[in-house]
């Protein structure tokens, strides 16, 4: 089942409440409120309100995982623009004047405002009581919303404006900055409060895609693991800033431990769905409620989430249609070509999430070996019925926010931290690692590979950060399990020498390709396939090999190794192999009479230097902020708003300088606060 009334009943909230901008709403009238709260009914209706706020494009349906998702060794998109910018925080690179930063602001406080009004009338009408179970529940899927929004600008601004009170009912006429650790705080007694009073997944008609207790807990474990974790804060004699914990770091580590052990103990949740099919599931609108989404948002097809569009390969429109009935995709969240490498071969994630093709307004599928490939975790096209041929987003596919796999790692990284890999800590990674490979590869990738990463503290915790890696790519986590550990910059540090000497092996070689190595565990001129050989062939409609059975396909010789082109015809190379596949033309996928009428090998090659001898601009400044280089094959660091040429051989990782990934408070809201707000890290 799918619910579909979230965005109309949240209609009704809009009546007590009109957020245009940062905590600037009308006042609403008592009588009004009255009106709203005088029923349970209603009162769900307006609970809607807060929901929609999250469902909004410019939040959860598709800024948060789109316009503002930082780059990092897995999540990446590119930028070759030369000079700074005033509005590209994927690079580390705004100011003030920054419009996704204002707009993610906007959003969120308009998200805070919506829930602190919805909580603060419910507290205080006269159907609020504690014994009343529809009642709480309502209150607690606002407050775990109300965290929600909360945890997200947390993560992007640090000390922030905080209160639990809607505008109209506090004297502060400019909310304060709080401090981070304090913000936690409260918003975990909060959540710790409530859930109690709330229901289980089993109790709620529509399942995960409304707020249990199973997923209030997983919300508290999710907040104190950050709040645990390293992060950017001001300090004496900097400019951007120290990477710092707090004191009492263990306090919150234990709480994420004690609240993900309890989403576990519930035996709620599991994972016996393979990876793959909980994606699909969410594609073809299929909602599970015992498997690995313990909350998701429930978008309207036809009416919100960019789930689906911006995720999965490209197919191009013309004219506003497409030649399928899935319609137009953008494509646009990717990841590093690096990353499906990190993968064992056997990991059965590996093929799924890396997508090295996408589709041409003629149906013609078409390699993408480029800077970045597509992340096919969502995608429309794996839906059975399409879309539609002239539909692009508001897509109306689900996103699992909290999932019962990043429980499990929580719990694994909280218990390590505090008593070291125990028994407990590296079952919860093995049930994660056990759904990615097949029943023959478990002793070998399972059990033994835990036991080895378990010999210390240490190298379990690189194991865990691996898996989550492996998990979460295009959800928004990457940069924030990097920093929340303080490996942020040595990753980014990594991931720009990556790209660097692999340019430079396009057309000579490089100098940092051993230091490389020795990080990687991967020598990437002999690894790193620069020329990629492929054929056409017809989809074999077996959903276990291509989630879409009918769209054309590529075959592709090596999207993983060097090779050179094979010397066997596709038709004679398919049988040699034993494929399960069927080689055609193009002219038989298009039909145009233009196109090839032969069954060939296809090329598809990597160049990314320029014909002058230095890579090309997206590998020059798409870290723009942290580390790039120039023209003059200098690389460039920036050490605490200070630009530092340095030479990355022999370079001490240790010392790297932290990455300025907070972003700056937008200009109309200190312009509001009539200059009380002060900017730091720089800006």
């Amino acid at each position: 089942m799918k619910i579909k009334n979230i965005l109309i009943g949240g209609i009704c909230m809009l009546t007590f409440t009109a957020c245009n901008d940062f905590l600037d709403v009308d006042t609403p009238s008592k009588q009004s409120n009255e009106s709203i709260f005088s029923s349970e009914n209603e009162t769900s209706m307006a609970l809607n309100g807060v929901y929609a706020k999250a469902l909004s494009d410019n939040a959860f349906g598709n800024f948060l995982y789109n316009n503002v998702q930082l780059n990092s060794d897995v999540d990446f998109a590119t930028n070759s623009n030369e000079v700074p910018q005033l509005n590209a925080p994927k690079r580390f690179d705004c100011t003030a004047e920054s419009g996704d930063s204002e707009k993610l602001w906007n959003a969120m406080y308009s998200g805070v405002e919506t829930a602190n009004n919805f909580i603060y009338n419910l507290e205080n009408a006269p159907i609020y009581s504690e014994d009343n179970i529809n009642v709480t529940q309502m209150m607690g899927e606002a407050k775990v919303l109300r965290a929600m929004f909360y945890y997200e600008l947390l993560c992007y601004w640090g000390n922030i404006p905080f209160t639990m009170l809607p505008t109209y009912a506090t004297q502060e006429f400019v909310l304060p900055i709080t401090d981070r650790d304090e913000v936690y705080k409260q918003l975990i007694t909060d959540l710790e409060s409530i859930a109690p009073l709330m229901k289980p997944t089993a109790e709620i008609s529509e399942g995960v895609e409304r707020i249990s207790q199973e997923a209030c807990w997983a919300m508290i474990a999710r907040l104190a693991l950050q709040a645990g974790g390293y992060s950017l804060r001001p300090a004496a004699n900097t400019n951007y800033g120290k990477m710092e914990r707090p004191s009492n770091y263990k306090d919150f580590y234990q709480t994420a431990r004690t609240y993900a052990d309890k989403v576990i103990q519930s035996g709620t949740h599991a994972l016996n769905k393979s990876f793959s099919q909980v994606f699909i599931d969410e594609c073809n609108f299929i909602v599970s409620n015992n498997d690995d989404p313990i909350f998701e948002l429930a978008f309207g097809e036809g009416s919100s989430g960019q789930w689906g569009y911006r995720q999965g390969p490209q197919a191009k429109s013309y004219e506003g249609a497409t030649p399928h009935i899935w319609g137009e995709a953008n494509g646009g969240v990717q990841v590093t070509p690096f990353y499906r490498h990190m993968f064992d071969e056997r990991d059965l994630r590996r093929d799924f999430i890396t997508c090295f093709w996408y589709y041409e307004t003629s149906n013609q599928p078409a390699i993408s070996h480029s800077y970045t490939s597509y992340n096919g975790k969502w995608s429309k096209l794996w839906n059975n019925l399409g879309l539609g041929s002239n539909t692009t987003g508001a897509t109306g596919i689900n996103f699992a926010y909290l999932r019962y796999s990043d429980v499990l790692l929580m719990f694994a990284e909280a218990e390590n931290e505090l008593n070291g890999p125990t028994t407990a800590a590296q079952d919860a990674l093995k049930t994660v690692r056990k759904r990615a490979f097949k029943a023959e590869h478990q002793a070998e990738m399972v059990d033994a590979y835990v036991a080895t990463a378990a010999a210390n503290k240490e190298s379990f915790l690189d194991a865990i950060l691996d898996e989550r890696a492996y998990e979460f790519a295009g959800e928004n986590m990457r940069w924030k399990d990097l920093v929340r550990n303080n490996q942020y910059g040595e990753k980014l540090f990594y991931t720009f020498l990556r790209y660097y000497s692999v340019a430079e092996n396009c057309m000579t070689s490089s100098s940092y390709d051993d230091m490389i190595a020795e990080y990687d565990g991967i020598y990437w001129p002999e690894t790193f396939p620069y020329n990629m050989y492929y054929t056409y062939i017809q989809n074999p409609g077996e959903k276990s090999l291509y989630p879409n059975s009918q769209l054309s396909l590529l075959y592709i010789v090596n999207p993983y190794t060097q090779a050179t082109i094979p010397q066997i015809n596709p038709e004679n190379y398919m049988t040699q192999y034993e494929l399960p596949y069927t080689p055609v033309s193009l002219k038989s996928i298009t039909g145009n009479d233009s196109d090839g009428s032969t069954i060939v090998w296809g090329e598809a090659t990597v160049n990314w230097m320029e014909d002058a001898g230095y890579p090309k601009a997206q590998i020059l400044y798409s870290l723009y902020g942290y580390i790039r280089s120039n023209e003059m094959s200098r690389i460039i660091l920036n050490v605490d708003g200070t630009e530092t040429n340095i030479d990355p051989i022999g370079y001490n990782v240790d010392n790297l300088p932290p990455v300025r990934y907070i972003l700056p408070i937008p200009k109309e809201a200190i312009a509001r606060s009539n200059g009380i707000y002060q900017q730091h890290f720089g800006y």
